[in-house]
Formats: structure tokens, C-alpha cells, sequence
């Protein structure tokens, strides 16, 4: 393959194991250009009097790792430069040649570059410009979702800027990018590693004036480099925002837009458009926003604003009067980057338009000026529990990962996930949503009801409550609501024989407010101060009387708990569980979510009651609450393993929700926050 080097240096071969995918055709190659990089690299040996210096391509690093580092200084150039030595000449062609010798099998391997055929036409070529700052939580995710996309890499030019960083945002970006080079068509990087922050702002989420204009320079460079490479598209996509659907690029060009956004969800009402701007440019609240938000109307639709994730159709002609920065000479607007660039829309007569057809992807809601990094993760978190609870969970990049959490108890003694292994997807989710908030928690097995006959039940002593009957359907209790009882019975068994003096109890249907594990720290700290005696407070339920329950004092955000429904989340204390176990339910059983208010006296019923003497169970609630349903009755992923059921003593009777009140929604004030915005949860 070349030249042999003189005696006296060593030709250090190296046989890796085979590369991790996608890379799997670049074994042999991989092998042949270390082996060539390694004889440089013996040249450069004391005794030799060389000195190599290499800087190589990001893209060689992935199958090079035993190399030892560059002599030359790492930087953040704007393009990675190809591999160059220096002295000998003679000897260094070798490495030099092999490199280029080698790169048209391993594109090629990669299915990568590969020029349309004579007489046919590719894909229209297309611009990703990828902004990020304080990003590293996010990148990972929507990285990786810019992997996924179905579109011909080959056709895809990257743009990515990163500045003023706190965190790694730099670190993940360059890892990123180093990895994907030989995957897309070209690539432009900028970056400025300091300062770390603007002067004039108050934390590293706000967005002082000299913040707004830098943006708007970047988003115009990335503007200008497609439209220099006569780019077909250019697409921005913010780094919190995650295109889960992998057809996104092709669906907005069917659409046949000069500029086009994909509609996408958040944990509140805010999106990526606004439907009114006012003569001022503010936003400007119409009766089309939720509708659309919410999807009771599909379709594309004209709005005076999309930001954050965007196509604009470069070869369009009113697309070339579009412009980030500088501003328009008549621009009298307030000075915000996606308000400059809904005007330069306006001036340039480019109507943008929203999809919302399909569900596209997620982006989050924007941290406030005054939050920190930590609040904008925690934010994002709860932004992935969401998709989680849709369906449509966020995937990782395969170059970059996110930082391994550490998982703790909250400071309580033990955190129980109830779930039925017939169920295994509602532990997956749970499992990975304790995890992300970094909450351990040990999963006990749900006793399935839905598995036993009225034979089994009777063995295990369980009798029903004498008169006992739903009191909406008139039904008595279904074999579901049996297994649900018994497996709260074992976590309160547990929680005696092993003597933990607080626990929590998680069913798994949970849907999480932001910040959960802060604010339930938050919460036992405040009833550690105030000296609170209690026995079980509700996390997640449905309060079923109408009047307002009365506040705890010196314990912000905490209620005693008046008649209720649900065992979604609750946290119960050792001596609660004490009571509850000294009732003796099981001979005189209803269901769970019955059986509490009857222990702390505030069940409606007062001949269920006269079968339980010691009535003293002290019983508070959250509010707001911390926790939700994922879904509710009628919804189209709604299931019920207690109420679609067959009754407790008979095989034969089946049940469903259809009569019963307990699982439908609650659409007074404490219901999920998203069901009711806030007056500018859209901005």
C-alpha cells in the first residue's frame, strides 16, 4: 500500500473489533487506516528526530480512539479541517494518501454522497440550522430525533451554532457533530466557547436585547449559507424542541408553503404560533389559538407568527425578501427575535402558515427570565413524561447520551409502584418516569384480580361489605376492585412488618405535574416544621363534595381531605398503615378508594360506616394536586382494570365503566392544568 519505513520504527497494526452500528460495512477499512495512521505515529519517536502533528476530522476519531491526542491544540474551528502532518514528507503521504484512498469506501459503505443517477433527480436538498445554548439536557433527545428523520441524509446540509454557555452544550455539540460528519452532506459549525453569559442578564435563561440580536445575526448567517449552497429548504429547529415523528421534512413539503411550521405539543397551552399579533406586534389572543392547540380543528392554517421549528421553501420567490437581521428600515415593533421576523414575513407579503394533521413532535415551554438551567431541565423532564404518557416517548441520540441520573427515595423510607405484570408498558413508562426525575422506587407485583374466580376470593377470606353497592352503576364490587384492594393491603402489611415510618404508594396510571420531587421534598419539609400529626396524605385523587376544604396552618399547599375518590399517589405513614391493617377489611371489603374516607369519617354513607369503630384516620390532600390520571373514561387509550371487570362472586357477570361516575373527569378547578389555560400559557 506504500512505502515501508525505515529500520528502526515500528509499524503498530491494530485489529478493533467490528465498529458499533450504523458503521457495520467499515470494519476492514477501519483496520487499514489505523494501520497507516499508526506508522506516522512511530514516526514520531525521539529517536527518530520527527515530530508528527496531526488535527484529524471528527468523523476518523469514532474508529481511531486508541490514538493519542493531537500535539496540536484543540479548537472549535468553524470546519473540521482533514488530517495533515508534518514532517517527513516522505513518509507522511502515506497516512495522507490512505485517508483519501479509504473515504470513498467508507462513504460509500455508509451509503453517503452518492450523486442522483444520469437523468434523475434527488430529493430537494435541504438545510437544518440548529441554534443551541444551555442546552445539554435537551440536545441529546432532539439530536437524535434529527438522526431519525426520513429524509436522505445525502441531502441534508447542517447548520449549528452554540455561545455563552454554562453548561455542556458545547461539549455535546462538538461530540455530535464529529460523530455525524460522514452521514450528511456537508456541515457548518460556529461556536464561541467565552463568555460564558451577556452582561446585561439576569440568569442564563434570560434575554437581554444583545442575546435578541445575536440570535437574529445566527438565524440570518444560517439564511445565507443555504441560500449560497441554493439550498431547496432550510429548516430551524430549536435544541428543546423534539420531532418525534420521523416523516416531518416530507410532510411540510407536501404542503407546498413558502413557510410552513409543524404544529407541536408542550405540557401547557403553548405552541410554536401565534394566531393575532396586534398593531403593536404583541401577541394578540383570538378564538382560533385553541381550537387549533388543541386539535378540534385539523388542517393547515394562515397565522401571523411561527417560531421555533420552521420550513421556509428557498425556491419560492417571495422567499427572497425574508430576512432575520438586519431589521426592516420601517420596523417600529418591539425588538424580539421571532416578532422581527413575523414583521420581515409581513413586509415580504409571506403568509406562514401551522400544521397540525399530525402530531409532529414536542417543544418546551420557555424557562422564565429569573430560572436557572436546573429549572429548565426539570422543565424538559416533565415535557418527556408528557410524550411519555402520549405515546410517543423520546429516543436518545447513538452518538451522545444524556447524564445518568441518580435515582433516591425523596427522603422517605420506601416509594412503591403497584402494577399488574399483565401490564408491562405502564411500568416501562413509570419505571422511566421516576427514573428521569430521579426517584427510586421498588415495584411490587399487583394482585390480578381479573385472574381469579369467586372460589380463589373467598379463600383469601375477602367477604363484601355487607349492603355494599356501587353507588352510580348499582353494582357490587368487581373482581378488579378486589385484586386493587389486596395489593394496597400487602404495601400496608409491608410497611409493619419492616417498620418504615413514611412510604409512598404510586398506582400506574400516574400523569406528573412539573416539579414533582421538588415540591414533594418541599411538602414533608413543611409538615416536619409545622409538627403535623397525620396519617396518609392524598398526592393524586378526585374530591367528590363540592365545598372548599380547609386549609392546614404553616403548611403551604395542604388540605384536610374531604370525601374522595382514587389511590393514584398517596403518602402513608407507619402508623397509618397500622390502622388501616387493625380495621380488618378484608371480611367486610368495598373498594379502596371507598374504605379511606370511611377510616377518616368523611364518607356520606353512615351505614358502611357503623361496620368500622376506630374512624380516627388522619387524612390530608395536596392542593393543587401533584398528580393526574393519565386518562379518563371515554378517552381513546383509557383502561380500567377494576371497572371492566366481572363481579367479585360471580364468573359470569361482566361490568364496564359505563355507569360509573368514579373515572370520569373532573372539570372543576383542580383538574389537569392543560384541560384549563391560563391566560398566557400560549405565549
Amino acid at each position: 500500500m506504500g512505502k515501508v519505513p525505515p529500520k528502526g520504527y515500528t509499524i503498530h497494526i491494530i485489529y478493533p473489533p467490528p465498529p458499533a452500528k450504523p458503521h457495520s460495512g467499515l470494519t476492514r477499512p477501519a483496520i487499514r487506516l489505523r494501520c497507516w495512521l499508526r506508522c506516522c505515529e512511530g514516526f514520531a519517536g525521539p529517536t527518530g528526530g520527527y515530530r508528527v502533528g496531526y488535527r484529524l476530522p471528527g468523523w476518523l476519531s469514532q474508529y481511531l480512539p486508541r490514538l493519542p491526542p493531537s500535539p496540536l491544540p484543540r479548537a472549535v474551528p468553524p470546519r473540521l479541517p482533514p488530517a495533515t502532518l508534518t514532517r517527513p514528507a516522505r513518509y507522511c503521504w502515506m497516512a495522507q494518501a490512505a485517508v483519501l484512498l479509504l473515504l470513498p469506501g467508507l462513504v460509500l459503505a455508509a451509503g453517503q454522497i452518492q450523486s442522483p443517477e444520469p437523468g434523475q433527480q434527488g430529493p430537494p436538498s435541504l438545510v437544518i440550522a440548529l441554534i443551541a445554548r444551555n442546552a445539554a439536557h435537551a440536545l441529546p433527545y432532539s439530536l437524535g430525533a434529527l438522526e431519525r428523520l426520513d429524509y436522505p441524509r445525502d441531502r441534508i446540509s447542517l447548520w449549528c451554532a452554540t455561545d455563552h454557555n454554562e453548561d455542556a452544550t458545547l461539549d455535546v455539540l462538538q461530540d455530535w457533530l464529529e460523530a455525524i460528519r460522514p452521514l450528511y452532506h456537508s456541515l457548518e459549525w460556529k461556536a464561541e466557547v467565552a463568555p460564558r453569559w451577556y452582561p446585561q442578564e439576569t440568569g442564563p435563561k434570560d434575554w437581554p436585547k444583545e442575546r435578541y440580536e445575536y440570535v437574529m445575526k445566527l438565524r440570518q448567517e444560517a439564511l445565507s449559507y443555504a441560500r449560497e449552497k441554493k439550498a431547496d429548504y432550510i429548516m430551524y429547529v430549536d435544541a428543546d424542541n423534539v420531532l418525534t415523528n420521523v416523516h416531518t421534512v416530507r410532510l411540510l413539503m407536501t404542503e407546498n408553503k413558502t413557510l410552513v411550521a409543524p404544529m407541536l405539543d408542550s405540557q401547557t397551552g403553548f405552541s410554536n404560533f401565534w394566531c393575532g399579533i396586534n398593531p403593536q406586534g404583541f401577541y394578540r389572543r383570538t378564538p382560533d389559538y385553541y381550537p387549533t392547540r388543541n386539535r378540534q380543528r385539523t388542517g393547515c392554517f394562515s397565522v401571523p407568527m411561527v417560531h421555533s421549528t420552521f420550513l421556509i421553501d428557498l425556491q419560492k420567490e417571495e422567499s427572497h425578501g425574508l430576512a432575520f437581521y438586519p431589521l426592516h428600515p420601517n420596523y417600529t415593533w418591539t425588538f424580539d427575535d421571532i416578532i422581527v421576523f413575523a414583521y420581515s414575513c409581513l413586509a415580504a407579503g409571506v403568509q406562514g402558515y401551522v400544521c397540525n394533521t399530525h402530531r409532529y413532535g414536542y417543544v418546551n415551554v420557555p424557562a422564565l427570565p429569573h430560572q436557572e438551567i436546573k429549572d429548565d431541565e426539570l422543565n424538559f423532564v416533565h415535557l418527556m413524561m408528557e410524550a411519555m404518557v402520549d405515546g410517543t416517548p423520546f429516543r436518545s441520540s447513538q452518538f451522545v447520551y444524556p447524564q445518568p441520573k441518580n435515582p433516591d427515595k425523596m427522603e422517605f423510607d420506601e416509594i412503591f409502584l403497584i402494577n399488574l405484570r399483565r401490564r408491562p408498558e405502564r411500568r416501562e413508562r413509570m419505571l422511566r418516569s421516576l427514573y428521569e426525575q430521579e426517584i427510586s422506587c421498588h415495584v411490587i407485583d399487583a394482585i390480578d384480580g381479573g385472574a381469579m374466580n369467586s372460589s380463589d376470593i373467598k379463600h383469601l377470606g375477602v367477604n363484601l361489605l355487607p349492603g355494599y353497592y356501587d353507588p352510580f352503576s348499582g353494582r357490587t364490587l368487581t373482581k378488579g376492585e378486589v385484586g386493587c384492594f389486596l395489593s394496597h393491603f400487602q404495601i400496608w402489611k409491608e410497611i409493619t412488618e419492616r417498620q418504615l415510618d413514611t412510604a409512598v404508594v404510586f398506582e400506574d396510571d400516574v400523569r406528573f405535574q412539573p416539579f414533582f420531587k421538588r415540591k414533594m421534598i418541599r411538602l414533608m419539609g413543611d409538615i416536619r416544621s409545622a409538627e403535623l400529626d397525620w396519617d396518609l396524605i392524598y398526592i393524586g385523587r378526585k374530591q367528590v363534595t363540592l365545598d372548599p376544604e380547609q386549609p392546614v396552618e404553616n403548611v403551604p399547599h395542604l388540605v384536610v381531605a374531604d370525601y374522595s375518590y382514587w389511590t393514584l399517589c398517596y403518602i402513608i405513614s407507619l402508623q397509618g398503615a397500622q390502622k388501616l391493617l387493625n380495621a380488618e377489611p378484608l371480611s367486610k371489603m368495598l373498594p379502596v378508594d371507598e374504605f379511606l374516607p370511611i377510616m377518616s369519617d368523611t364518607h356520606p354513607n353512615k351505614e358502611y360506616k357503623q361496620h368500622f369503630v376506630n374512624r380516627n384516620l388522619r387524612v390530608f390532600s395536596v392542593h393543587p394536586l401533584l398528580v393526574y390520571p393519565t386518562h379518563y373514561t371515554g378517552e381513546t387509550s383509557w383502561q380500567s382494570d377494576t371497572e371492566t371487570s366481572t363481579l367479585w362472586d360471580n364468573d359470569n357477570v361482566r361490568t364496564d365503566w359505563s355507569g360509573s361516575q368514579k373515572t370520569l373527569k373532573d372539570t372543576r378547578g383542580d383538574s389537569h392544568p392543560v384541560l384549563h389555560p391560563a391566560s398566557h400559557d400560549e405565549l
